[in-house]
């Protein structure tokens, strides 16, 4: 399983399959003839000198001449820290060129007009923890389901320490130690149909009971529509805090 993850991996690099798996090898038998690295790496008959050749010209192996030839992995170290230069050189550049690109067409017409959709359950709590962590003032939650799990839960405790005023309205029948020890404020809500998060009353992010799990939600920055949604929700804060009181 490790063996298999770590040939992903590699190929993430622009290897090819067999030429992860014959770095691979050698990163394991040490120096060796191609017969030895064909049977480790389980290698065709007919590529192996190719990819051998490949990956010395990508600086993943060197040769000894001689009869047999034999084979070295070049220290993963070495050969992985050029890689990660490389790849962050070329991220860089990437960021250097686009962003202005980027600036200039958004400016053109207005994010804050559009509903956006994000799909996927990892996309939906990386958005969710990225409009938490850029949270300066406030964050507020209707429905505990988009926020129980332990990445959300520990950006929130995260801004509260930072002082940003956190308020969760919600059923929170099961997962009340959770919000208590995030330290979060929170008031019984039963009827969280609709789930949202607000945070500093400029984003939303919107998602709905119905999914048996959350894999879409709508993201919304227009001021008219926020300012619904915070109203909604301070609403029912009030009544049910004044409930609580009483």
């Amino acid at each position: 399983m490790i063996e298999e993850r770590l040939s992903d991996n590699l190929r993430l690099l622009n290897l090819t399959e067999y030429e992860s798996k014959t770095y691979l090898a050698l990163v394991n038998t040490g120096i060796s003839t191609v017969k030895e690295i064909r049977e480790f790496a389980g290698i065709p008959y007919s590529r192996e000198y190719d990819i051998l050749e490949s990956l010395e010209k990508k600086g993943y192996v060197v040769v000894q001449p001689g009869r047999p030839k034999l084979y070295r992995a070049v220290h993963p170290r070495e050969v992985l820290s050029k890689e990660l230069d490389v790849r962050a050189n070329v991220i860089e550049e990437l960021i250097n060129i686009l962003t202005p690109i980027y600036e200039t067409s958004t400016k053109q017409s207005s994010f804050e007009e559009f509903i956006w959709m994000v799909k996927g359950t990892e996309n939906i709590k990386n958005k969710l923890t990225e409009m938490i962590g850029s949270a300066r003032e406030e964050i507020l939650v209707l429905g505990v389901r988009p926020i129980i799990e332990k990445s959300i839960i520990v950006a929130l405790s995260k801004a509260k320490r930072k002082g940003v005023k956190v308020r969760v309205l919600g059923r929170v029948k099961g997962v009340e130690h959770i919000l208590k020890e995030a330290g979060l404020k929170y008031l019984k809500f039963e009827h969280d149909h609709s789930r949202f998060i607000l945070v500093d009353r400029k984003e939303l992010i919107l998602t709905s009971e119905e999914q048996a799990s959350v894999n879409c939600a709508l993201y919304n920055k227009n001021p008219g529509c926020i300012k619904l949604y915070v109203n909604y929700f301070m609403h029912i804060w009030s009544d049910i805090e004044q409930d609580v009181l009483d």
